[in-house]
């Protein structure tokens, strides 16, 4: 694995397939195929290091081409959870942004670079740089335009704030139809986010019946590279195919999601592949994906003199909400709400934002007087797990009319997706949590081992003297305490693969090393020594306080709306091209007679 990303940053790591399984395409088949004497060909190598197939009889020989992996058959393939970490940092790094700068210079026909920047980038390279955001947004602006030549610098606050308007709708209208009984049967239970990809690939390759569940309104990320091209284009009077759009993201994942198919200009819902003919320009949303941790790399490499840079931007005095205007496309909503920030979580807040907007419209609909409504916590098993409820409290009686969930790590998203297993898939085995056993789980229908184990272990705790009577209803309790936060039984819930959220994405920069000449063999110095793990949490804290730092704006909803209507009409764009994707199931793939290929391990392994 490459310096960037390490086995140290994989603390919730789901074990993938041993090996690549992606078939080898087999492009010519001669008929000495046909041959049933498997002595008849034979693999040489020649002085150049190519491989050469020899046929025994004749001496023909043909040179085999080279087996190669892309992040489209990454995302078609069934082997891996996500993919191999090489093809990530080799189709989307820092050196291909090198590489697509400096043969811009070279071309004729020349490319614009825009730059978008997510929050949670901007609070960890805040944090490395021991800098507050403001400024971190001052160096980001002037290093991308005056160093390298960028046209625009955005933040993906106005793609966030679209995305979160479309997935509320969305939930509200759903939670309306539920309380009004016109959903249909299998149409209950929880609607799940699609803006962490790593989720959304693991649910495409391993659980395909949770698909139906997740809502398809497209990330920020998206969104935005959607937007930042189409206006960078008209305001410079070239194609879309002409902007080169960089987007700095706290995931290495987000580098799957750029490549998606379905993201593109255009698609054939029946093959996934991106077509010709629906749409005239077939640039990407999104042409590269980097990390906080390889934009330092590659400053680093490029010998930029950040001290330098930092007393240059000490010296600008131009207002910040100047300098947003002065490097947003023309014709952007508002330039500063693409920089601020949503009261939530630190992936983004879509939990909170749901209840919030639901609230606000039972508020408009008189359904409820002011303050009627309150927000109640429960929490879950550990920290990246707990539950959001809107209450109405009134004469002592307190209802629940909407509500929302968090859930953060692979290792929770497991618990949920198995309770959201429909039954005619659980049925038949020994596991717990079926119908019709005597100790289902109250509150829930998976993760119930895992509870009854707890309470036996609690039971075996207990001295001799406690009764029986006792000891059940001790388990009972635990069990209760265990499954209270219980996301399965949400209107919404919030999901991103990794520990901690979007905060701790991978891709983020990690705690300072800690220096200790400590010898091993005193206890008192390796008591006192702070743990990695323990490091790591402590500053994922301060990087989350960075990031709670930035403002935050509650938007006119009708305002906002207005724009994007206007700006789908001047584009004449349909609207699921840009606030809607898809979801496919990834199949396993099977031997095939014809091209004999099929679940071949290539080289690249984990």
């Amino acid at each position: 694995m490459s310096a960037i990303l390490s086995a140290d940053d994989l603390n919730d790591f789901i074990s993938p397939g041993v090996a690549c399984i992606k078939p080898v395409e087999v492009h010519n088949k001669p008929n000495r195929f046909k041959s049933n004497n498997s002595n008849d060909l034979e693999i040489e190598i020649d002085n150049e290091g190519h491989v050469l197939e020899v046929t025994k009889e004749s001496g023909a020989t043909s040179r085999l081409q080279e087996a190669q992996i892309s992040l489209a058959d990454c995302l078609a393939c069934s082997g891996c959870i996500t993919s191999a970490e090489e093809v990530l940092v080799a189709q989307h790094s820092h050196k291909e942004l090198l590489n697509a700068m400096n043969a811009n210079k070279e071309s004729e026909d020349k490319k614009v670079f825009v730059m978008s920047i997510s929050h949670q980038s901007r609070a960890s390279l805040a944090g490395a740089l021991k800098l507050d955001v403001e400024k971190i947004d001052r160096l980001l602006i002037h290093l991308f335009t005056q160093v390298y030549g960028f046209a625009k610098v955005v933040g993906t606050g106005l793609g966030r704030k679209i995305s979160i308007e479309h997935i509320t709708e969305d939930l509200i209208k759903e939670n309306e139809e539920r309380h009004n009984g016109k959903l249909q049967d299998g149409q209950g239970g929880p609607k799940l986010t699609s803006v962490c990809p790593g989720w959304v690939l693991y649910a495409e390759k391993t659980h395909p019946y949770i698909l139906p569940r997740i809502n398809n309104v497209k990330s920020p990320q998206q969104i935005t590279g959607f937007i930042l091209k189409k206006l960078t284009a008209a305001e410079c009077q070239i194609s879309e195919s002409q902007v080169y759009h960089l987007s700095i993201m706290p995931c290495f994942d987000k580098k799957l999601e750029a490549a998606r198919p379905e993201q593109g200009p255009g698609y054939d819902d029946h093959t996934g592949e991106e077509t010709s003919t629906s749409n005239s320009d077939q640039s990407k949303d999104v042409d590269c994906v980097i990390t906080p941790k390889e934009l330092i790399q590659m400053i680093q490499e490029e010998n930029v003199d950040l001290d330098t840079l930092i007393k240059q931007v000490d010296q600008d005095t131009t207002l910040i909400d100047t300098l947003y205007a002065n490097y947003a496309p023309q014709n952007s909503y508002d330039a500063k709400v693409s920089w601020l920030n949503e009261e939530g979580s630190s992936s983004g807040g879509y939990a909170l934002q749901y209840l919030a907007h639901l609230r606000d419209k039972l508020y408009e609909q008189g359904k409820y007087q002011k303050d009627e409504l309150n927000l109640e916590l429960v929490k879950g098993r550990n920290s990246d797990v707990y539950v959001m409820k809107l209450v109405h409290m009134h004469m002592g009686t307190n209802t629940v009319v909407g509500s929302a969930a968090v859930v953060n790590g692979f290792r929770n998203i497991q618990n949920l997706v198995r309770k959201l297993k429909p039954e005619v898939g659980k049925r038949g085995g020994s596991g717990a949590g079926h119908g019709g056993s005597t100790r289902r789980v109250i509150g829930g229908r998976g993760g119930g081992l895992a509870a009854r184990r707890k309470a036996r272990e609690l039971a075996k705790k207990k001295t001799n003297s406690t009764t029986e009577t006792n000891t059940d209803t001790m388990s009972q309790q635990s069990t209760a305490a265990i499954e209270i936060a219980d996301p399965s039984k949400c209107d919404f819930v919030e999901i991103m693969a990794c520990p901690g959220g979007c905060i701790n994405g991978g891709g983020q920069i990690s705690a300072p090393t800690a220096t200790s000449s400590t010898s091993s063999s005193s206890s008192s110095s390796s008591s006192s020594s702070m743990s990695a793990s323990h490091l790591q949490k402590q500053w994922t804290q301060e990087i989350e306080t960075l990031y709670n730092s930035i403002p935050s704006i509650k938007t006119n909803q009708t305002d906002l709306q207005k724009w994007v209507d206007q700006f789908l009409t001047d584009y004449q764009v349909d609207s699921n091209r840009l606030l809607r994707t898809r979801f496919n199931e990834v199949k396993k793939l099977e031997d095939d007679e014809n091209n004999g290929a099929a679940a071949i391990a290539l080289t690249s392994k984990w």
